[in-house]
């Protein structure tokens, strides 16, 4: 096995591993939401030992697929469209263009798979299609007579993390976070956070949700660099409404208003915010929805007595999937024996 240099094969930058035959191991960047390496190299026809090592905080699966980005794109979407059955399915979908596949992996565990490889060189992506996770979680296989002759490029198309010019924040191969005061945004501890791959968001640490999401460009915080601190930032990008209230996490009762405190927040990976919601810990991330003006959100908790309920309108957010639960009138109700760990997608709706 050799390692080779580096190739940008998407937006996001990518790491390379040389195999030909031997068994391959693809592990995870941890909080990132990508895998690591990024593109693996194989001999035409081999036989293939891959071994998938979750080193994340968070559940995900790894399948292998002939086709381009809009193949994977149609199999996250019938990932997606599982619901229920996606858990037990290990969010696999049944599709001929799968090469290969590894069902949910939990954290700090391994599975394996061994597959032959296609006998036609070119390029076959690899995705996780847990929901919420294929926008980031891609990788290449590539396929060629003689691993040994492949060459692979640099590239320094991605500008590193926390670039800034004329006050644009930018967001690179890691997520930013930054305590920002917006106009027409009345929290005083509103939090905004830029992740890889063009999604970015609002977090209100004063209400416990998620103020807005925009897609594009992060933040310019010029106005407030000049009146050194206390000026008001701008949003860069497509913006659209997270349709969520103040305190959308209810414990027990969906209608009576929570005593909740906030905890703080990780930056480490993907950022995590810490709260309290009538006593109960709540760990909440946030990711981009691949395929539309929305996003996702994972909450985890110890195991729980009462029923948790999340609450949207449903006039401005449409609930895309859950992994869990029942939905009525804006309101999402999680059984206590599943609360301990669950995921939620909302698609931002026109507004008149």
């Amino acid at each position: 096995m050799k390692i080779l240099s580096i190739i940008l094969v998407s937006p996001i930058l990518f790491l390379s591993q040389l195999c030909g035959g031997e068994g391959i191991k693809i592990g995870t960047l941890h909080g990132q939401l990508r895998f690591d390496p990024e593109i693996i190299v194989v001999k035409k026809g081999a036989d293939i030992n891959l071994v998938f090592e979750n080193q994340d905080e968070m559940i995900h699966n790894l399948l292998i697929a002939k086709g381009d980005s809009k193949q994977i794109d149609k199999l996250a979407e019938k990932a997606l469209a599982l619901k229920e059955k996606g858990l037990d399915m290990g969010f696999i979908p049944k599709d001929d263009s799968i090469i290969a596949s590894i069902g949910l992996v939990q954290p700090g565990e391994k599975a394996k798979v061994s597959f032959k490889a296609p006998n036609l060189n070119g390029d076959y992506p690899y995705v996780c299609t847990f929901p919420g996770h294929s926008l980031s979680m891609r990788g290449i296989m590539k396929v060629v007579d003689d691993p040994s002759m492949v060459t692979l490029e640099a590239s320094k198309a991605i500008p590193p993390s926390g670039n800034l010019k004329n006050g644009v924040i930018e967001v690179g191969k890691t997520p930013r976070v930054v305590r920002v005061h917006f106009s027409g945004i009345d929290s005083g501890r509103s939090i905004a956070v830029g992740l890889p791959g063009g999604f970015n968001y609002l977090f209100d640490a004063e209400n416990l949700h998620v103020r807005t999401g925009w897609i594009g460009g992060f933040i310019n915080v010029n106005r407030d660099r000049r009146g050194r601190g206390g000026g008001l930032c701008s949003i860069l990008g497509e913006q659209f409404t997270s349709g969520s209230e103040p305190f959308p996490i209810r414990v027990g009762d969906p209608d009576e208003v929570p005593k909740t405190k906030f905890l703080g927040y990780s930056r480490s990976g993907n950022p995590t915010f810490h709260y309290e919601v009538d006593g109960v810990k709540i760990e909440q991330s946030t990711t981009g929805y691949p395929y539309s003006k929305g996003l996702t959100y994972t909450f985890k908790m110890a195991k729980q007595k009462e029923d948790i309920f999340f609450l949207f309108d449903p006039e401005k957010v449409k609930l895309a999937s859950s992994t869990t639960g029942q939905v009525e009138k804006g309101r999402l109700k999680v059984q206590a024996k599943n609360a301990d760990n669950f995921l939620v997608s909302i698609i931002s709706l026109p507004q008149s």
